[in-house]
């Protein structure tokens, strides 16, 4: 039998590519792709970064495209948010919310600074996120089981109810980036 909390507690633990593990030198393609594969944590059966995705966004104005060949901080910040979005939305409602979140200021260092704010902001938030589920995680999961919400003798049900929240969650994602109240 499965264990929800310990399944949960896993994918909670996967460490994110850190501001620090991103050089401050631009990186050519194979540098960009070794590094991901090194420290990003994929999700088991997720299609890992390949130069074709790196390309496909660069066309799709989601990020910019390469500087003689080479990504710098703020492409490899952007392309950690796309691949943790994508996940979830669409790569045209990522180009919605990227052109709605990137300011229009010329100078790319204040990008480059704004994009690691996010960024470093989201890893503490996700962090404090995931302690007050930790935290709060035996109570839930025991008040689904007595409520036969969560029951761990049917996976179909169980997978039905994660999946319900997991789309509602998504859903509210996509109502943030189409502007609605």
């Amino acid at each position: 039998m499965y264990s929800l909390g310990r399944i949960i507690d896993e994918l909670m633990e996967k460490e994110d590519i850190k501001i620090e593990d991103i050089p401050n030198i631009d990186l050519y393609m194979d540098q960009v792709l070794t590094l991901f594969d090194k420290c990003f944590p994929y999700n088991y059966g997720e299609q890992e970064l390949t130069k074709t995705m790196i390309n496909n966004y660069a066309k799709g104005g989601i990020i910019k495209p390469a500087v003689k060949k080479k990504y710098n901080k703020e492409h490899i910040l952007m392309i950690i948010m796309i691949c943790i979005l994508k996940r979830n939305i669409s790569l045209s409602e990522i180009k919605d919310a990227v052109d709605m979140a990137i300011s229009n200021e010329e100078n790319s260092q204040e990008k480059v600074i704004e994009l690691e704010k996010v960024y470093k902001i989201f890893l503490d938030k996700k962090n404090i996120m995931n302690e007050i589920t930790r935290s709060q995680l035996e109570n839930i999961l025991s008040k689904f089981r007595e409520d036969d919400i969560i029951i761990q003798e049917n996976k179909m049900l169980d997978v039905l109810i994660l999946c319900y929240y997991s789309n509602i969650l998504s859903e509210a994602a996509r109502a943030i980036i189409r502007g609605e109240e």
